[in-house]
């Protein structure tokens, strides 16, 4: 068998020496470097790249996060565990988003899940990527392989297990709610209650009484105690769906809840202690909420102890045949086809009820023609027209939905810019422009970064692919880039 060789990068002589050994036992070459200088010097003289690398989070001239980046983009092959305290798992989880493998723990007391994680990707096999695929398939989230969702759905499986709280962000019709229950299921406390409840769903005056419960007397109507969520769900998992909506009333008493574990029914004399791990979901912007003071800060900090953003339906248009067929066989017993030219048709839409929506389409499509093919004439008139539209643009419907999200972020960083400037009197001005075009450069390098890993290092296809020269791409990495420590 070939030789993998593996890059471990720690300041810690103990860490390095631990993995040596551990490594050399599995019949790997290892390469040690203990600054991220001794990174760059590595990734600018190996020519046959690494298989995989293990980068400590934090270095003392260097950010693992930075490190990461840098391995993909002159090796994209090469697999990243990041290593991390628990107080850092933060960083872990962005780390995954952008790219890592997966991540580590220290201190490594599990030396058996260790070696699980190493060993996996030592193999690199797909088989473990096609398990969690079934398994997050059993509540009902669907995906191609090459999906954004796969890297959400592997990230959601690693935190499943991990007491910490989880905010889930995501449009309308995403599967917020699906995913809620996948990391319960996932999760030590599986085989607890898991209860959800829509802040949004239920008047503010009943919200109290839905939530902690009232005793016997408590207020007219109340014939009989009753339990609120707070005791149905304890020591399992309380999902509050629509957090967003949530009046500021019961914002304070979820943050004493979240804090303490403690709550009282109305009409009680004594307190209750709960043993819960609470998932929370919004298809709002929490932290604008908070800037236009319509939701806690300190609320907000205590949902979103990691926060998972689930992709909406046109940035992930291939899914679409994965979702739609695997209804279409559930809702029929048997398989029911969909067209070619109607699966066009429905991955050039731009669905703005997302998976829901999609849903609907096809339950709709049924019950009118009941047909065992569905295709292109059985589909709605508007969302055939609106395709159409989509289809013929000279900007598909996935890159069109990039570019007013790009517009709208845009728009939203001009406002929170300008809002903050009460005066001109004593305004840096100079100071800001500087720091946006710091700005350009630092999204210009990272977009390019991400380019390179897509097109596994290819420059040229690169050039192809963004329309500007491969001049462009190395001005971009070595002089708008200079800021983070390489060039």
């Amino acid at each position: 068998m070939e030789k993998k060789r593996i890059l471990i990068v720690d300041d810690e002589v103990e860490v390095t020496s631990f993995f040596t050994y551990l490594l050399r036992q599995k019949n790997c070459d290892v390469v040690v470097a203990n600054t991220g200088k001794d990174v760059e010097r590595l990734l600018l003289s190996q020519s046959e790249g690494f298989h995989a690398a293990l980068v400590d989070l934090k270095l003392p001239d260097a950010n693992g996060l930075d490190l990461l980046k840098r391995i993909k983009a002159v090796f994209p092959s090469c697999e990243v565990l990041i290593m991390t305290g628990y107080s850092t798992i933060k960083s872990a989880v962005t780390a995954m988003q952008w790219g890592a493998k997966d991540y580590l723990e220290k201190p490594f007391d599990d030396l058996d899940s260790l070696e699980r994680v190493i060993d996996a990707v030592l193999e690199s096999s797909p088989q473990e990527d096609d398990e969690l695929s079934r398994e997050a398939a059993q509540y009902g989230i669907m995906y191609a392989p090459d999906s954004p969702m796969a890297k959400v759905v592997t990230i959601a499986k690693k935190l499943a297990k991990k007491a910490i709280h989880i905010l889930i962000e995501g449009e309308t019709g995403t599967g917020k709610e699906l995913m809620a229950r996948f990391l319960h299921g996932a999760s030590s406390r599986s085989q607890q209650p898991f209860v959800a409840f829509n802040c949004g769903a239920v008047p503010e005056s009943l919200l109290e009484s839905e939530l902690f419960g009232y005793e016997k007397g408590a207020f007219t109507g109340a014939l009989k105690a009753r339990k609120g969520f707070f005791e149905l769900a304890h020591n399992g998992t309380l999902f509050l769906d629509e957090i967003g909506e949530a009046p500021s009333s019961i914002q304070v008493k979820l943050l004493r809840t979240l804090e303490t574990g403690e709550f009282m029914r109305i009409g009680a004399e004594q307190v209750g202690q709960s043993n819960i791990r609470f998932i929370s979901a919004t298809n709002r912007d929490l932290e604008h909420e908070v800037e236009m003071n319509r939701f806690r800060r300190d609320l907000l900090y205590r949902l979103e102890g990691i926060k998972l953003s689930i992709p909406p339906l046109r940035e992930r248009i291939h899914d679409i045949p994965t979702i739609a067929q695997a209804y279409l066989t559930k809702r029929n017993g048997t398989v029911c086809e969909i067209d070619p030219d109607a699966m066009e048709l429905l991955q050039h839409y731009d669905w703005p009820g997302n998976v829901r929506q999609l849903i609907n389409i096809l339950n709709q499509t049924l019950a009118l023609h009941e047909c065992e093919r569905v295709r292109a004439e059985h589909l709605p008139p508007l969302l055939r027209e609106k395709a159409i539209q989509n289809a013929t643009s000279s900007i598909p419907a996935s890159q069109l939905a990039l570019t007013q999200q790009i517009d709208r972020e845009c728009e939203r960083f001009v406002e929170a810019i300008t809002r903050n400037v009460t005066s001109i009197d004593g305004f840096d001005f100079d100071y800001m422009i500087k720091r946006i075009k710091q700005l350009e450069g630092e999204v210009g390098r990272t977009i390019i970064e991400k380019g390179l890993t897509e097109t596994k290092g290819d420059r040229q296809l690169l050039s192809k692919k963004l329309n500007i020269t491969k001049r462009t791409i190395r001005y971009i990495l070595n002089e708008k880039g200079s800021g983070s420590g390489f060039s």
